[in-house]
């Protein structure tokens, strides 16, 4: 398992995550995130009930991955993707990210929890970069 040094592919990130683990072998990474109320992602999304965008929790996931990889990627397809909850200011959010080599590409199934209950899931089809 390894540690945040790993963290290079989106440095914003490093100003969310609590905590998080790289297993290397298994092709997993684990986090928690905590996205304080200045996160700029919240700013106009949506005033009066900051709500953090769909588009920066697959962010979260593309780096993740990257960092793991060790590689820059870019993504090509998402599959089966599901957002069930919000997650908001302060919100302790646990994340899972399982990569596993498909052909040239590279497939990354996550969950993203908080409290226990899933927020969003799904498949990210990534390619590394040229």
């Amino acid at each position: 398992m390894g540690t945040t040094d790993k963290l290079t592919s989106l440095p914003l990130l490093q100003q969310v995550i609590s905590k998080v683990q790289f297993d290397d072998q298994r092709r997993e990474v684990v986090a928690e995130l905590c996205f304080s109320a200045d996160f700029p992602a919240f700013a106009g999304h949506f005033p009066g009930q900051p709500v953090l965008p769909a588009v920066i929790q697959l962010a979260v996931v593309r780096s993740l991955a990257a960092d793991l990889l060790e590689r820059s990627l870019e993504p090509v397809k998402t599959k089966r993707l599901k957002f069930k909850g919000m997650v908001g200011p302060g919100d302790l959010v646990q994340v899972r990210v399982e990569i596993k080599k498909e052909e040239d590409n590279w497939l990354a199934s996550f969950k993203l929890a908080h409290d226990g209950k899933a927020v969003s899931s799904g498949a990210i089809i990534f390619r590394e970069k040229a």
